[in-house]
């Protein structure tokens, strides 16, 4: 509970009494005992929109970033440089972290994998886990909330910690790079992290390389004093950039042992380094070389054979994972040729969308061009954009996701693995704001079973 003077005590100001026992960012979700924060627009038509919402929703006190005509007489303005040091204190108040080791990983690519190999292989050290991420908050092989973002605000991360943390023994957590950037893991302090990949993606929002690898640094300033922060062992470039940073960067040490099929790629066995580093070194006892008991996230180089041929779904979207996860199934199935089928998101990075195009010219030997997310983006615009990178390859393009699938399945031939990419995990498809429920790999569950019968 947070009262009328400790909140006045934070605020700095005379406050009359009230009470409040939760804290929110979302107007539909508060109460009348809740402390609102709401960010407040610049143009017109964003204080227009927050007089109406503002209007229809029930709270105990209003916080906002600058004064307005129509502010309600129970709210207070707070200086935007301000804005996550209020939202931490009044979390501290009333959501306390729960005492738990705290890990952090970011990247490119490989946070979700990573993030439930940690979960997984603290279980198997005997240690209580939980993982916050693009998966959901998540205990050992359970999924307690989808809250469908990689990273969540600062406010609704506390409350995770501190509804599911509280008998804990470590939470690892998806370093986003817009996360850092916005400071949703402001006031956090890590025991230990690791940084996985570093590629082109998000230039939408960071618009330069340069940008994008300052966001993922601010990381290193929420590690603790005696905290390290892991990079593959093969990631030299990677690794000389992060130590150009930190006195605390460490290479995780290869493994080289007999590893089941999904940690022979090259990107997943560095996802297990830098897992098992991270947790040998926060916990100081070593990992069970129990491979054969980890359970690959939903998603993530998910494969199923089907007569001569696999077919594979993976949640690559970015040019380097998409080429990773090409060049893993050549390796794996050499005898095989390789169709690909996959799109790009929408109102996202299009720079982006011609080199996957190309990475896909050059290790495909057929490419399907589909949609992805398009958003408010028109299919057939962002399927133009890609298909710019395939410069002497012919290719099939067939906008609506589902009957692209079904073709590339009727067109299988002996000695063939199909690679969906791009959707993972995820069932739906989003297209101008709204969910259409569809799963590439259900899609794929169903193939099978329809064959099998």
């Amino acid at each position: 509970m947070l009262n009328d003077k400790s909140l006045g005590t934070i605020l700095k100001s005379n406050l009359p009494p009230l009470k409040v026992d939760d804290v929110h960012w979302k107007t539909q979700d508060s109460t009348s005992s809740s402390l609102l924060f709401y960010r407040i627009g610049e143009d017109a038509s964003a204080e227009r929109s927050f007089i109406e919402r503002i209007g229809k929703a029930s709270y105990a006190w209003l916080i906002v970033n600058r004064k307005i005509q129509g502010l309600p007489l129970n709210s207070s303005v707070i200086n935007e440089d301000l804005w996550p040091e209020i939202q931490k204190n009044c979390l501290d108040k009333i959501f306390p972290m729960p005492v738990l080791k705290l890990m952090a990983l970011t990247g490119t690519n490989g946070k979700t994998t990573t993030t439930d190999l940690v979960l997984q292989l603290g279980e198997l050290m005997g240690k209580k886990g939980l993982s916050i991420g693009t998966l959901g908050v998540r205990e050992n092989h359970k999924t307690l909330l989808d809250f469908g973002l990689t990273s969540p605000s600062l406010i609704d991360l506390r409350k995770f910690l501190f509804k599911y943390g509280q008998d804990k023994d470590f939470c690892v957590l998806e370093a986003s790079s817009h996360a850092l950037v916005q400071g949703r893991l402001f006031g956090l302090e890590f025991d230990g992290a690791g940084w996985l990949s570093f590629s082109q993606d998000h230039l939408d929002y960071h618009h330069t390389m340069e940008d994008y690898f300052d966001a993922k640094c601010l990381l290193l300033n929420l590690l603790l004093p005696k905290a390290k922060i892991f990079i593959p062992a093969e990631q030299a470039a990677l690794y000389e950039c992060v130590a150009g940073k930190t006195t605390v960067c460490e290479k995780a040490s290869t493994i080289d042992e007999n590893l089941p099929v999904f940690f022979q790629t090259r990107f997943n066995r560095n996802n297990l380094e830098v897992a098992v580093a991270l947790l040998s070194d926060i916990f100081r006892i070593a990992v069970p070389r129990t491979w054969d008991k980890i359970v690959p996230p939903d998603g993530r180089f998910f494969i199923r054979p089907y007569k001569s041929n696999y077919i594979v779904v993976d949640f690559a979207h970015t040019p380097d994972a998409l080429e990773n996860i090409c060049k893993a199934i050549k390796e794996a199935f050499p005898e095989h040729r390789l169709k690909v089928l996959f799109g790009c998101g929408g109102d996202r990075d299009r720079n982006k969308r011609p080199k996957m195009g190309s990475v896909a010219e050059c290790w495909a030997d057929h490419v399907y061009l589909t949609s992805d997310n398009p958003r408010s983006e028109e299919p057939s615009q962002i399927i133009d954009d890609i298909s710019k990178g395939i410069k002497n390859k012919s290719f099939e393009r067939l906008v609506e996701r589902p009957a692209a699938v079904q073709k590339a399945f009727s067109e299988l031939k002996e000695k063939e693995v199909l690679l969906l990419a791009g959707k993972g995990h995820e069932d739906y498809i989003l297209i101008k704001g709204v969910k259409h429920p569809y799963s590439d790999i259900r899609e794929v569950e169903q193939f099978i079973a329809r064959k099998s019968s």
